[in-house]
């Protein structure tokens, strides 16, 4: 048995050994990797029961280092770690882990009484949630609230400031399809349609979708960057 502790900062990495190293020894030896690559290549070698990966690292993100590791070893136990409870963290963590999977969401302002709680949860076979992040969870899981992944690549695009055209073209679909898509999109959000009372507003249907995305931590930037990469969609600053 082992423990991979991944994180691009030193300090991180070390406070969570000493806690884990007091309180869940019996599971280690313990390992650290600083970046998602590294956690990689780690977890394919060591096979380690139990990876704590925090999400925003560089070259690769906790969450593709997290994917990655899951498809060599889906038995792995999976603990992110996060300084934010956006949604869009949690709308990717939930199509990376198996079904049966155990893991846990841990953000970086909990106790290290929660930590701990988290870890043996997950060693135990268990799912560990912060409680910070209780209500996306419960939004992401409500038909009415959760995006569809054709509404949330609606958002993606007119994020990105895509004509329905253009959007039309980059997903190989009708303009009236697109149409289609946004309206689901801004019931989903609140939005009044065209025509629906108090659509008589002082806002854009469209600029105000990306505010309240952005509010409710549906979409960020480095989201919309590899969106902007993966459709081809820079058109210069």
């Amino acid at each position: 048995m082992t423990i991979l502790l991944v994180d691009d900062e030193e300090r991180d990495r070390g406070w969570l050994r000493n806690l884990l190293e007091e309180n869940v020894s019996d599971h280690g030896p313990f390992h650290e990797a600083q970046d998602g690559q590294e956690a990689i290549d780690m977890a394919v070698k060591l096979k380690p029961e139990l990876v704590f990966l925090d999400i925003k690292m560089p070259h690769i993100s906790g969450i593709k280092a997290a994917e990655q590791i899951l498809e060599k070893l889906p038995s792995t136990g999976v603990i992110m770690l996060s300084n934010f409870s956006d949604e869009v963290y949690v709308r990717q963590l939930w199509k990376v882990v198996p079904p049966d999977g155990a893991f846990g969401y841990v953000l970086k302002n909990a106790s290290n009484e929660q930590v701990v709680e988290a870890a043996k949860a997950v060693l135990s076979g268990d799912c560990w949630i912060h409680p910070g992040i209780a209500r996306v969870i419960q939004r992401t899981q409500n038909r009415a609230t959760n995006l569809t992944s054709a509404e949330y690549e609606a958002l993606v695009c007119i994020s990105l400031g895509m004509t329905d055209h253009t959007i039309a073209k980059k997903l190989f679909l009708t303009e009236k399809a697109v149409q289609s898509r946004l309206k689901s999109l801004y019931a989903k959000l609140g939005i009044p349609g065209r025509g629906e009372a108090g659509s008589e507003t002082e806002f854009n249907q469209r600029c105000r979708a990306v505010f309240l995305a952005n509010k409710r931590g549906l979409i960020n930037q480095q989201e919309l960057d590899e969106w902007e990469s993966k459709l081809g969609a820079k058109a210069g600053i």
